[in-house]
């Protein structure tokens, strides 16, 4: 039987599919927890150790013990600390603030900053192809949130909340490029990403432990335990593997912009298991986002052939 050979950029696609689809069920997971009453930190806690553990697991069974923390240290616990810790804070606290809809679409902004970062550290300017998936995923998601939703707010700290889920997708763009930097250099030994995941979430798993010393409400029955058992697994541990793999394959800007498909899956899931009804609003949505997608695989991957063939010729020259 013949194998399957994927291409770089396709397994780069793949890797980012399968993380943000675990991440579209992180939404209706943390609903059910908060809609029971369990304390949201004490499930953010919960998670990032069992996070922990399964980047550790992955190391043991592999018998990579050699943990080097004096490696890039400085902005190992930059990344642990703005990336992971305070956008996971940041998140929590604008939850309180604003309703889930406003707070979904000001975590979608961390595209946009993942192309600022892009322009001012590296030069780079984002593509035409780039800016036409962003802005057809951002339309496809105000579509979405509108049909589910809606954006009315009758909080007094209304303003509060909005620079608040601004800075918490200012922080996961941090995450997403910066991780990008850091994972390049090693991009082609998987264990070595393992072990920066590792080392990156041990840091915020510390800097989230008083949390569980807090007089709060704790899962209370199975279900509640297997669910957020459930999202640190998956969630918050081999989601994280799966993005980080992809950014071995695939630019920081493209798998930003993919992240949109977070809310798609999310949506997906809340049909699926919660209930929700479809209309002309979701679908619309799903499909430009979709689309976006489309628009954002195919302009990478024509970049990655145009560069392969202009080596080829070069090397034919030589």
């Amino acid at each position: 039987m013949k194998k399957i050979k994927f291409s770089d950029h396709q397994k780069g696609v793949l890797f980012a599919l399968i993380a943000l689809f675990s991440w579209g069920i992180h939404g209706p997971a943390g609903r059910y927890l908060a809609i029971n009453s369990v304390d949201m930190y004490f499930v953010t806690a919960s998670r990032f150790w069992l996070g922990t553990f399964v980047f550790l697991s992955f190391l043991l069974v592999n018998k990579k013990t050699d943990f080097n923390f004096r490696k890039n240290i400085r902005d190992v616990i930059l990344l642990a600390f703005i990336g992971l810790f305070m956008n996971s804070v940041l998140y929590h606290l604008t939850l309180i603030y604003l309703p889930a809809t406003l707070v979904m679409i000001l975590e979608n902004l961390s595209p946009v900053f993942v192309l600022m970062f892009s322009f001012i550290v590296l030069s780079i300017k984002p593509k035409i192809f780039e800016i036409v998936a962003l802005g057809l995923s951002a339309l496809g998601l105000i579509f979405i949130i509108t049909a589910k939703e809606g954006f009315s707010s009758s909080s007094s700290n209304y303003g509060l909340g909005i620079v608040l889920g601004i800075l918490t997708g200012l922080t996961f763009g941090f995450y997403t490029f910066f991780s990008y930097k850091l994972v390049n250099p090693i991009k082609k030994d998987p264990l070595e990403i393992i072990s920066f995941l590792f080392k990156i979430f041990l840091i915020s798993s510390i800097l989230l432990t008083p949390v569980f010393f807090r007089n709060s409400q704790k899962p209370a029955n199975f279900r509640q335990w297997f669910w957020l058992i459930e999202m640190g697994i998956f969630q918050s541990g081999l989601s994280y593997l799966f993005w980080n793999y992809a950014l071995r394959y695939l630019t920081a800007n493209t798998v930003s912009i993919m992240f949109f498909l977070t809310i798609l899956f999310t949506t997906v899931n809340e049909v699926l298991f919660l209930g929700l009804k479809l209309n002309s609003g979701l679908i619309l949505g799903g499909f430009l986002i979709i689309l976006s997608g489309y628009i954002l695989g195919t302009g990478s991957g024509r970049k990655k052939n145009q560069i392969s063939i202009m080596k080829l010729q070069a090397n034919e020259q030589i």
